[in-house]
């Protein structure tokens, strides 16, 4: 069985998501996937190189950017 590869929704790596490897993360507030990199390397919010790839996905689906955190970064949802 081939292995059900998608891009990342902010880095547009490759990642796998299906049977067995699971390597994906839906982000529901931002209604976004994000490979294991992305959400791992992330987890006190959206570092300065990859804000602008994930303000461009929010406002091309008409969400908010949310308030910052403490860091003044944008969280990295959930």
């Amino acid at each position: 069985m081939d292995a059900l590869t998608f891009p990342c929704d902010v880095c547009g790596r490759q990642y796998q998501h299906g049977p067995h490897r699971y390597e994906g993360h839906k982000l529901h507030a931002y209604d976004m996937m994000v490979c294991d990199t992305c959400y791992k390397a992330n987890w006190d919010g959206w570092g300065p190189m990859l804000e602008p790839l994930v303000i461009k996905r929010l406002e091309a689906k008409g969400i908010p950017v949310p308030a910052r955190n403490s860091k003044g970064w944008i969280p990295r949802g959930g």
